[in-house]
């Protein structure tokens, strides 16, 4: 195995990503890459993993032999420590390093390095120590968080930069907790299942070596909830101030009701929007429930449904927008989805499964009406077509006669998620139709290209029938 292939495996062994999308497409990626049929989230490119996106208890041994083996696996978390961050190098920003919890094993495993895995703890009690562990969480000055649910705790981990490994740093009570998250800060919150409950603690430790931190927006030492929140799971905090997470707002979004609610909350405990499982449309409803969340740099929110075996995504008002439909033959079809984690500055996806990982950066996906039905109206024309986005994307359009030549290319913009007008006027046309060419159209291929992580690797394109109508 090449020293890029071992990084390669070694980084989807300890954090898995995912695949969600809508109908089979034609999509353009990068040669080598097999052929994906859903893609709001692609496969990263060929020369990025040699091609290993998912790995099995067949890589795990390959690196650890029987020193370990997938038993429960549940959170994870991605980060890109600040002491190994090399400003002057571009090219080793998006190698992270990934933690993945086996809870099964009180371990939480680990890549040292870019071709070596680590293990971390034992179960039981006392430092290093850890029983039915859940979520974790890490930050880029080398704060690591771990959910220690069977000891009710907190356990605070330290990364050593100098040895790449983890040591013990000490441990807040809590009486249930399952998840963990933290913001831009220093502070942390954790569901506590007993106290129905999300904590905050403040970390005296933060912001070694990156300098000053805002004060918290919370004062009190838990996030004010619904009176109606209770059986808590998973949590994600969005912050503002976070360079990579664009809403301007400070939120969290909480799963409750033992999985069968998602919420998005305010400062002040206001219930922004919310969301219940069973009214999900689709793959998955109301045969399972939300486990974890995690956001990418747009807002947008990712929900792991274990027991359906699906994987939801919403807007940041929790409108749905797309779900992977689930175990199947598909090779990046999930096998009871857990943990997930999101490395928003390069929308590098990761997600825990029954037994193996898979990695996955973020794509598109649309759907719309077929016939489409084009707009046109004024002199200068104007145009337009109605379209749902399940990732924001740069909109071409191009005209084809009967034939399936082209007539005309419109660089349409770059729109967000969801329900979309797409309009443009003379002045997109990057190839100008020519006269009497509206009658000559007889098809519409749309592509969408990504506006990030996939954006220079990942393109979807559809050709569908048209009609047109005047406005």
């Amino acid at each position: 195995m090449t020293d890029r292939s071992a990084a390669a495996a070694a980084a989807v062994l300890v954090t898995m990503a995912l695949s969600i999308g809508a109908s089979p497409c034609a999509a353009q990626t990068d040669a080598g890459d097999p052929p994906l049929e859903h893609t709001t989230l692609v496969y990263p490119p060929y020369a990025h993993t040699l091609g290993i996106h998912r790995a099995r208890p067949v890589h795990l041994a390959l690196f650890l032999g029987d020193r370990a083996r997938f038993d429960d696996p549940q959170g994870v978390a991605a980060v890109k420590f600040a002491s190994s961050d090399d400003p002057d190098a571009k090219g080793d920003d998006f190698q992270l390093t990934l933690f993945g919890v086996n809870s099964g094993r009180g371990e939480v495993l680990y890549n040292s390095s870019m071709q070596t895995l680590a293990v971390y703890g034992e179960e039981g009690d006392g430092e290093g120590r850890f029983r039915s562990p859940h979520g974790i969480a890490a930050t880029v000055d080398g704060r690591i968080y771990l959910a220690d649910t069977g000891n009710r705790r907190v356990a605070r981990l330290r990364w050593d930069s100098i040895a790449r490994a983890l040591e013990w740093a000490g441990a807040w009570p809590a009486g249930e907790p399952f998840d963990v998250a933290t913001d831009a800060r220093g502070q942390v919150y954790v569901t506590d299942r007993a106290a129905n409950a999300v904590l905050r603690f403040a970390d005296s430790a933060a912001g070694a070596g990156t300098g000053f931190l805002a004060p918290s927006p919370i004062s009190a030492d838990r996030w004010p909830l619904a009176e109606d929140a209770r059986a808590l799971l998973g949590l994600a905090v969005g912050d503002s101030l976070d360079p990579w997470y664009h809403p301007s707002a400070y939120r969290l979004y909480l799963v409750d009701l033992d999985g069968a609610r998602l919420r998005a909350y305010g400062l002040d405990g206001a219930v922004l929007a919310e969301v219940t499982a069973a009214e999900i449309p689709g793959p998955g409803s109301g045969s399972g429930g939300f486990d974890y969340v995690a956001l990418d740099y747009y807002g947008n929110v990712y929900v792991t449904d274990t027991g359906a075996g699906v994987l939801y995504k919403f807007d940041p008002d929790l409108r749905h927008l797309t779900t992977f439909p689930g175990p199947g033959p598909a090779d990046e079809a999930l096998e009871e989805p857990r943990g997930i984690a999101i490395w928003r500055r390069f929308g590098q996806v990761f997600v825990a499964e029954r037994e193996g990982a898979q990695y996955f950066f973020l794509g598109t996906d649309f759907r719309t009406a077929e016939p489409v039905a084009v707009r046109r109206a004024g002199e200068p024309r104007q145009y337009g077509f109605d379209l749902f986005l399940t990732e924001g994307a740069i909109v071409t359009a191009s005209f084809m006669d009967a034939g399936g030549d082209t007539l005309a290319v419109a660089e349409a913009g770059v729109y967000g998620t969801g329900d979309q007008a797409i309009a443009w006027g003379p002045k997109a046309w990057a190839r100008p139709p020519p006269d009497g060419w509206e009658e000559r159209a007889v098809s519409l291929q749309i592509e969408a290209r990504p506006t990030y992580s996939s954006r220079k690797r990942f393109s979807l394109k559809r050709t569908f029938s048209i009609v047109w109508t005047d406005s």
